[in-house]
C-alpha cells in the first residue's frame, strides 16, 4: 500500500512539474491520472507480479546504499571517460566487440538498473538484457579480454548496486 501511494505521489509530482502549475484542479487531475495508472498497472501485472525483495533488504538499508551507488557510478563514468580519451589519443589499442556478462537472477528492476548504470559509462553500451538466460550483452571498446570485462562488471555491481537494487 505504501508503495502504491509513493507511486501515485511521484507520478502526480511529475505531472505537476510538466504543467508547471499548482492549481487545485491540476492537482486533482494529476492525482486521478496517477491513481488510474498505478491501479491499472497493478491489475495488468497482477498474477505476474515480481517476487518480493530478498531478505535483509529493508527500505532504510537500500536508502543508505544510495550515496555509494551515486559515488561509484560517477567513478565508473570517470574511468570510462578516461578509457575513451586514451583510445581517441591513440594511447591504447581499440578492439571493440560484444561481451556477454552474466547477471544474477534477480528481479527485472535490478537488471534494468544495472543496464542503465553500465550505459552511463562512455566506454560501454548495453545492447540487450536477457532475463531468461540471465545475461547482459555489452558492446565495449576493449574486448580483448572478455573475462576481465565480466570481472569488472561483477565488481562494479557488488560495490555499487547490490545494496540498493539487489
Amino acid at each position: 500500500m505504501t508503495g502504491a501511494l509513493a507511486r501515485v505521489a511521484t507520478l502526480t509530482s511529475v505531472y505537476l512539474l510538466a504543467l508547471t502549475s499548482l492549481k487545485p484542479g491540476d492537482i486533482v487531475v494529476g492525482l486521478v491520472l496517477a491513481s488510474l495508472i498505478v491501479g491499472f498497472g497493478g491489475a495488468i501485472r497482477g498474477r505476474d507480479a515480481p517476487p518480493g525483495r530478498p531478505p535483509g533488504t529493508s527500505a532504510l538499508r537500500r536508502l543508505a546504499g544510495l550515496p555509494g551507488l551515486i559515488f561509484f557510478t560517477t567513478v565508473d563514468m570517470c574511468q570510462g571517460s578516461w578509457h575513451v580519451a586514451q583510445f581517441c589519443l591513440g594511447l591504447r589499442p581499440m578492439t571493440p566487440g560484444l561481451v556477454n556478462v552474466p547477471i544474477e537472477p534477480n528481479i527485472p528492476s535490478s537488471a534494468a538498473a544495472w543496464a542503465i548504470r553500465v550505459g552511463l559509462s562512455p566506454d560501454s553500451v548495453v545492447v540487450a538484457v536477457d532475463d531468461k538466460t540471465g545475461e547482459l550483452l555489452l558492446h565495449v571498446l576493449d574486448a580483448r579480454d572478455p573475462d576481465a570485462v565480466r570481472r569488472a562488471q561483477a565488481a562494479s555491481y557488488r560495490r555499487a548496486q547490490r545494496s540498493v537494487f539487489p
